[in-house]
């Protein structure tokens, strides 16, 4: 189930959405293979035989089952406005993020991650959270790169009168800071840092 159209903004656009990357299921299909080998081991024969079968069928549910359906449920989105992470197969927990409070993206990869397009990104934002990881993102250096060009064109809208929730609007400083951030981070130059914060000036 992908992510209902209908909790988006009249103004915003969804960028991308996807599920973890396939490696979270590793260590799932492993304990699926170690309870076939273990079901066809065991004998049927008495009580011993069946407790063992059962033990083997729960530790399989806990062990492969519920992370498969936490991978399957698991939703990481970027929309024109924010960064949302939605898990649960019954209950739903979701976090987000407005980009305008996205002080800095970091991903991180092991050799294997590196391999297979897999790794984690680490969110640091302005205000109560702090820092974010999400876990087994597909291509996470592209995907840093897409966060702040997004992040950008929102920073980019607001100066131009764009319209995001009055509660999520930074004051001026705060916008400048964010500027500076991309500037640092390569996101805008030298010149178009100063011509944005000059604008941003003479609002004040």
């Amino acid at each position: 189930m992908g992510f209902p159209k209908e909790l988006l903004a009249d103004h915003e656009r969804l960028v991308l959405e996807t599920r973890p990357h396939w490696v979270a299921l590793v260590l799932p299909t492993f304990w699926t293979l170690v309870a076939v080998v273990a079901m066809i081991l065991v004998p049927w024969d008495g009580t011993a035989g069946l407790v063992a079968k059962a033990i083997v069928f729960a530790g399989w549910l806990l062990l492969a089952v519920g992370p498969f359906l936490r991978w399957r449920f698991t939703l990481f989105v970027l929309t024109s406005d924010r960064l949302i992470t939605r898990k649960g197969v019954i209950a739903k927990n979701s976090k987000e993020i407005p980009l305008e409070r996205i002080n800095d993206v970091a991903f991180s990869q092991s050799i294997f991650e590196r391999m297979v397009g897999a790794g984690d990104l680490l969110i640091e934002s302005a205000g109560e959270r702090g820092q974010e990881r999400i876990s087994d993102v597909r291509h996470p250096e592209q995907l840093q790169l897409t966060i702040y060009k997004e992040a950008e064109e929102n920073s980019n809208r607001m100066m131009r009168g764009g319209s995001p929730p009055p509660q999520q609007s930074p004051d001026i400083p705060e916008q400048i800071a964010a500027l500076a951030r991309l500037k640092d981070q390569g996101v805008l130059s030298e010149s178009e840092f100063e011509a944005k914060k000059q604008d941003l000036l003479r609002r004040l």
